[in-house]
């Protein structure tokens, strides 16, 4: 029999009624995403992905009686992703969770070292600015 195994006739597929909480595979609406987040099956929901929105974002709508805003962040306090208590999450914007996050870390010189180096492979291959011999940068010829 040639053709692809959807198109067999002779094989019966799974109907509807195995979907949802019936299929003993149904989570009750909740998995864990590759990044460790809690996700939760809300398909009206407005910022809705795929039907499913993040369990801590839900949290705080609740707890605060409206969406959250796409540029609203939560910061889970204790950094445990599935940790979605009220107490461990904290409402701010994007700038302000990167520096959460960055808060208290130090580069090893290594580290510094890479960094400046790709910076200096950057310029190059952009180019820098021009500085004068007092230093300035000088200004592009304006044509």
């Amino acid at each position: 029999m040639a053709g692809l195994i959807s198109q067999r006739k002779d094989i019966k597929w799974a109907s509807s009624s195995i979907a949802g909480a019936n299929n003993p595979n149904f989570t009750g609406g909740k998995y864990a995403d590759e990044k460790g987040y809690i996700r939760v099956l809300r398909p009206d929901h407005p910022y809705e992905n795929h039907g499913y929105i993040y369990e801590h974002r839900l949290v705080l709508e609740q707890f605060f009686g409206r969406y959250l805003e796409p540029w609203e962040s939560v910061h889970h306090v204790n950094e445990v992703k599935m940790d979605n208590r009220i107490e461990n999450l904290f409402l701010t914007d994007r700038s302000e969770h990167s520096s959460l996050h960055g808060e208290g870390k130090v580069l090893s010189l290594e580290r510094k070292a890479s960094q400046r180096a790709k910076s200096r492979e950057k310029r190059k291959k952009e180019g820098s600015p021009k500085r004068d011999p007092s230093g300035k940068f000088k200004k592009k010829d304006v044509e």
